[in-house]
């Protein structure tokens, strides 16, 4: 089975926790991100394959947020995986 990784953070970014697991798909891996708290941001990846961004809006409702990083992330290491990884 695939190697999965969700980063989670609260609504300030204070802290990053990384949750590492196996799934059997995506769609599998997804299932474990269903228990974080609303308002709570996480990304998932596959490896070094970022699949989603997305933010738990409440209940079973998330917003799911463009994948590449926008330039200034790129060159000002803004992303929260490569404060994690």
């Amino acid at each position: 089975m695939p190697a999965y990784f969700l980063l989670v953070s609260d609504a300030d970014a204070r802290a990053i926790n990384r949750v590492d697991f196996v799934a059997e798909s995506p769609d599998q891996a997804f299932q474990v991100a269903r228990n974080v708290a609303d308002g709570t941001y996480c990304e998932l990846w596959e490896g070094l394959r970022l699949l989603a961004r997305m933010t738990k809006s409440g209940g079973e409702l998330w917003q799911l947020l463009a994948t590449a990083p926008k330039p200034a992330e790129r060159s000002e290491g803004r992303s929260i995986a490569a404060a994690v990884v």
